[in-house]
């Protein structure tokens, strides 16, 4: 049986949930999203590395993976954190590529892959940032400075092997008309 003093506060009921069920549409329409803007993400900033010489191109013509990661390293030598993150995933490849290949016989020493395996761990770091959300663009930054860095700590040892190798060669030149006299 329907008791018939409680239904009017039944219909009041009703109409109080509908009419919260209303506002609470109203205010979500109003509700404007706002995202939230990381500052200096946006600021481009400058970054170099050492080229290596025309010879010493020459001589790694043969390693296609070193040229295509020199060229994409120059995309970002004016770059934004932001735009950093966004191609560290391609970086990361192309490194893995280069890393991976078949370096030329005579770069193949401790000391290179040493340098090409600090290089690649920059790299990795970088995109790892890139799963990061709170991270700032100081930490970007500071980041592709390392990258650089151990780029021109790689470019100073193949520089340093072919010096090295040139020497030994024009010693052992010498050692030859040593014997002939």
């Amino acid at each position: 049986m329907i008791n018939l003093k409680k239904l009017p506060a039944l219909r009041f009921l009703k109409l109080f949930v509908l009419v919260i069920v209303l506002s609470c549409s109203q205010s979500k329409k109003e509700i404007k999203k706002t995202t939230i803007t990381k500052s200096g993400m946006n600021i481009t900033n400058s970054y170099t590395y050492n080229n290596l010489d025309s010879v010493f191109l020459i001589r790694l013509k043969k390693w296609k993976e070193y040229s295509d990661l020199a060229e994409f390293l120059n995309q970002y030598e004016k770059t934004t954190p932001r735009e950093a993150l966004n191609n560290a995933l391609e970086l990361k490849n192309l490194t893995k590529k280069a890393k991976d290949s078949n370096i030329i016989k005579t770069l193949k020493t401790p000391a290179f892959n040493a340098r090409i395996n600090v290089f690649e761990n920059e790299v990795l770091r970088l995109a790892d940032m890139t799963y990061i959300p709170a991270i700032s663009s100081q930490q970007v930054n500071k980041q592709i400075e390392n990258i650089f860095s151990s780029f021109n700590s790689l470019n100073s040892k193949i520089i340093a092997i072919y010096k090295k190798d040139k020497f030994s060669n024009s010693v052992k030149i010498d050692e030859v008309f040593k014997k002939i006299r």
